[in-house]
């Protein structure tokens, strides 16, 4: 699993997740760089899961066969009962894992596990929790970071479009550019 997974990972929490995030703005900070945060929500995370990109982790991440059938065996031929005093639904469904179980977590970690391998620039810090996703974006000029900040946001859009991700607008609307005055740096060399 990519280090920067902190959700339902074992010694591994919120806080742990935060300061990662502090401990990259910071260090960039500190020597003059410019941060774009973005804070990236996926909307009905579980629900969204979608089983063919779980399998084709399953198969990245070398899977024993067994274990991969097993998986590939349990995401067929699903189905979802809607019933009423009058009606009775069912559809097939191709996604979506229990919050709750035990298996759920692993298969929801395994997807994100491919997106925080995407090929990002080095100028990029991603660390995922759950269904959020916190992205530092540094350089040295405003404009460089913006069109750092959108061609990251391009391949994020892409990879959701190709696992039928959908992120939530509302939680994900976030972004700031932070920059520490030089006065600021010197002071601060100064008391070191």
């Amino acid at each position: 699993m990519n280090t920067n997974q902190y959700g339902f990972m074992p010694q591994r929490s919120t806080i742990d997740a935060a300061m990662a995030v502090k401990d990259c703005v910071e260090k960039e900070l500190a020597v003059g760089e410019l941060i774009v945060l973005v804070s990236i929500d996926i909307k009905g995370a579980f629900d969204a899961a979608w089983w063919p990109s779980i399998l084709n982790g399953l198969k990245a991440c070398g899977c024993p066969k067994n274990l991969y059938n097993l998986a590939k065996s349990y995401f067929s031929q699903r189905t979802a009962i809607l019933s009423t005093n009058s009606v009775r639904m069912e559809r097939e469904v191709s996604k979506g894992c229990l919050q709750g179980s035990f298996c759920g977590l692993g298969f929801w970690n395994i997807q994100y596990n491919f997106f925080l391998n995407l090929k990002f620039t080095r100028r990029k810090k991603a660390v995922a929790f759950t269904d959020d996703l916190p992205l530092a974006i540094r350089g040295k000029i405003e404009s460089k970071v913006q069109n750092f900040s959108n061609v990251e946001l391009s391949k994020i859009t892409a990879w959701s479009k190709n696992n039928k991700i959908r992120f939530n607008e509302e939680k994900s609307k976030f972004m700031l550019i932070l920059r520490r005055k030089q006065k600021e740096v010197k002071d601060a060399e100064d008391n070191i």
